[in-house]
């Protein structure tokens, strides 16, 4: 599953990163039947629609808000959407605090291993050149020499490999996605910002699984410039129209850019992942968001805009524990 988590994150991961990125869209690539079912498969997913709900219980009320993590302009006119919340919000809980964050980042200084290749062959010793070669292009593109990327961790150089060169300069200026700029209006009215989970959850689910399946995963995840930043541009619109579920659901369209994968091993994959990096969390966030509620009376939640989506995201697990679940 490492493998097609790291692929995923490689298509996904960037669309939060993408202000700079505009050109061709991957939508516009896509056949008129293939952006049919799209649309139809966004339509069928429950709550597969819209960035921001409330929902209330027992004189409890919950504001719910889906993001993406690093930065896009556009995410000014959200922030506006949601000002009115911090009146009366007593809470806000987001998937990492900038507290969890910079743990992380100490964590990962502490160990150079976790991120470089400290002992034994560097990439270009235990890759076929031509893959190598690829790969050193790949960083190239994006500043990152050959000699660096050449003892990165697998995993770690296919995060980086992650971000198109148009949002190269975005990340790199410390701008801040949804998240960020709504833990600073909470920080700039008092309100208190929690943790959803412990942020060494989701850093086992990046750095997990084998070194064969880390370099099996870099190896899948070299999608041509101008294929990678199609696919930015189509993700970042689908999100800033609300068609939620289609951000995701694209994922099921890009299948033919993986080498050697059969669709019977791309839909287990996917499904595996899926469950591992939504469905899991989305039960685990809610004992949480109960907890958080019973002592507050609103509570903000703010995290990525796929956990709102299907029978088995946080919406829909919270209306089965009887909260009411109207849009914002």
């Amino acid at each position: 599953m490492i493998r097609l988590f790291l692929f995923i994150a490689a298509l996904l991961g960037p669309v939060a990163a993408a202000a700079q990125c505009g050109g061709p869209s991957f939508l516009d690539q896509m056949s008129d039947s293939d952006r049919a079912e799209l649309a139809q498969m966004g339509a069928a997913t429950p709550y597969g629609s819209g960035l921001m709900w409330e929902a209330t219980r027992d004189g409890k009320r919950l504001t719910l808000i889906g993001t993406m993590h690093l930065p896009d302009p556009r995410h000014s006119t959200l922030v506006d959407r949601a000002a009115s919340v911090w009146d009366t919000a007593d809470l806000l809980l987001v998937e990492a605090t900038s507290e969890d964050q910079a743990a992380m980042q100490s964590y990962m200084a502490s160990d150079p291993a976790i991120m470089v290749i400290t002992d034994g062959p560097t990439l270009p010793e235990r890759l076929d050149a031509n893959v190598w070669d690829a790969i050193a292009q790949a960083a190239a593109d994006r500043n990152v020499p050959s000699f660096m990327a050449a003892k990165m961790q697998p995993w770690f150089l296919t995060m980086t490999l992650s971000v198109p060169p148009c949002a190269m300069a975005a990340l790199a200026s410390a701008q801040t996605g949804l998240d960020g700029l709504l833990m600073e209006e909470a920080l700039t009215r008092g309100v208190p910002v929690a943790s959803l989970e412990p942020w060494q959850s989701m850093f086992s689910l990046l750095s997990g699984g084998t070194f064969e399946e880390q370099i099996a995963a870099l190896e899948m995840s070299l999608i041509d410039v101008p294929t990678h930043e199609a696919i930015t541009v189509a993700l970042k619109d689908l999100y800033f129209a609300e068609t939620t579920a289609q951000v995701w659901h694209i994922t099921q369209f890009t299948r033919d850019l993986i080498p050697d994968m059969d669709d019977a091993t791309f839909d287990a994959q996917l499904a595996e992942l899926e469950q591992a990096l939504l469905v899991d969390r989305n039960a685990g966030w809610i004992p949480v968001i109960n907890d958080a509620t019973a002592s507050n009376d609103h509570v903000v939640a703010a995290f990525g805009a796929a956990h709102l989506i299907k029978d088995t995201g946080v919406l829909a697990l919270l209306e089965a524990e009887g909260w009411t679940i109207t849009p914002f």
